[in-house]
C-alpha cells in the first residue's frame, strides 16, 4: 500500500491515493462522480439483487461475471498480502451484499455473510488503521458499527443489524458546519436528497468526528406507527482512526447535485484528487 500522510490534531495534511476499489451496490454508484472527476478504480461486484440507480433495461446483477466483494475483503494475492491491502481507498456502496439482515427483496433469505465472516470485518478495520481510506454509504452502515461502535451513534438498536435503516424519504436544506466544505460548496446550505426511504440515521457522533453535513431528518422506530423527529442530525461525517480515515454519508452520492457529491466526496476522503487511481489496474494484478 502505497499512502503519504503527515497527521496533526485536525487530522491529514497530506495523503496520496494512488489505488482504488469501488464495492458496487444497489442503491447508490459512487462510480459516478469519481469518473465524473477522472479518478480510476476497480470495480468489485457487491450488487444484494441489481443496480437500481441503473438507466435502462440491463441492469448489473448480482451474480455478473468478474470481481466480488467477497474476493476483496477475503481473498489473498499471490503475494499472500490480503486483496484489500493492495489498494490506498475502498467506496463501498449502498446496497452492498453480506451486510444486511436479509437480501434486498428476499426478506426470507438472510444477507450477513460478510458480518459474520472471520476475515471479512477485521480486514476492513486493520485496512484502514494500516492507512487505508474507506468510503461508506448507507447501508452499509453495519460495517462502521462493526469497526468503530463508539464512532457514529445510529438511532435504533445497535446490536441488530439494519437496526438504523429507519429515515424517511426527504428533500432536505442541509446545514454545513464544516467551513472546508462550505468553500467547496460556496455555501452555508446545501441541498440534500434522501431519495430512498429507510436510510441509516444518525442521532449523534464521538468527539473526535468531524460532522460534514446537518439536516432535520425523520426515522421510524421499530415497531413504531409515528415517525421521531432529529434536529440537526449528521448525515456525512468522517473520522481518522489509526493511520487511516472513513467518510459515512446517510445519503447517496447518485442522487446529489454534482456540486455537492463532488464537494462531499472530496472533503471527506482527504487526499483524493481528480485524476488519481492511475495504480488501481497494477494493484489487483499484483
Amino acid at each position: 500500500m502505497i499512502l503519504l500522510l503527515g497527521c496533526t490534531d485536525q487530522g491529514f495534511t497530506e495523503v496520496s491515493l494512488d489505488a482504488i476499489a469501488v464495492v458496487q451496490g444497489d442503491f447508490d454508484d459512487v462510480q459516478t462522480p469519481l469518473t465524473r472527476n477522472e479518478v480510476g478504480s476497480v470495480a468489485y461486484n457487491g450488487y444484494i439483487d441489481q443496480a437500481t440507480w441503473w438507466v435502462g433495461d440491463e441492469r448489473p446483477q448480482r451474480d455478473d461475471p468478474g470481481r466480488t466483494v467477497e474476493q476483496l475483503l477475503t481473498s489473498v494475492t499471490a503475494d499472500l498480502d490480503w486483496e484489500i491491502d493492495t489498494y490506498n481507498a475502498v467506496f463501498v456502496n449502498s446496497g452492498t451484499r453480506g451486510f444486511n439482515a436479509y437480501r434486498y427483496n428476499f426478506t426470507l433469505e438472510t444477507d450477513d455473510a460478510l458480518l459474520l465472516d472471520e476475515d471479512a470485518v477485521p480486514n476492513v478495520c486493520d485496512f484502514v488503521e494500516g492507512g487505508g481510506s474507506l468510503y461508506v454509504g448507507d447501508w452499509a452502515y453495519d460495517l462502521v458499527e462493526s469497526c468503530w461502535p463508539d464512532a457514529i451513534e445510529f438511532v435504533g438498536d445497535d446490536t441488530v443489524v439494519d437496526g438504523a435503516q429507519a429515515g424517511a424519504a426527504d428533500e432536505v436544506i442541509a446545514d454545513v458546519p464544516d467551513e472546508n466544505l462550505r468553500e467547496a460548496i460556496g455555501s452555508t446550505v446545501a441541498n440534500v436528497s434522501f431519495n430512498f426511504s429507510a436510510f441509516a440515521a444518525i442521532e449523534s457522533v464521538g468527539s473526535e468526528v468531524e460532522v460534514l453535513l446537518t439536516a432535520d431528518i425523520e426515522y421510524q422506530p421499530e415497531g413504531a406507527t409515528l415517525y421521531e423527529e432529529v434536529d440537526d442530525a449528521p448525515v456525512a461525517v468522517r473520522f481518522v482512526s489509526g493511520n487511516g480515515q472513513v467518510l459515512f454519508t446517510s445519503f447517496h452520492l447518485v442522487a446529489q447535485t454534482p456540486a455537492v457529491a463532488d464537494a462531499v466526496l472530496f472533503r471527506g476522503m482527504e487526499g483524493l484528487v481528480a485524476g488519481a487511481g492511475s495504480q488501481s489496474e497494477e494493484a489487483v494484478s499484483e
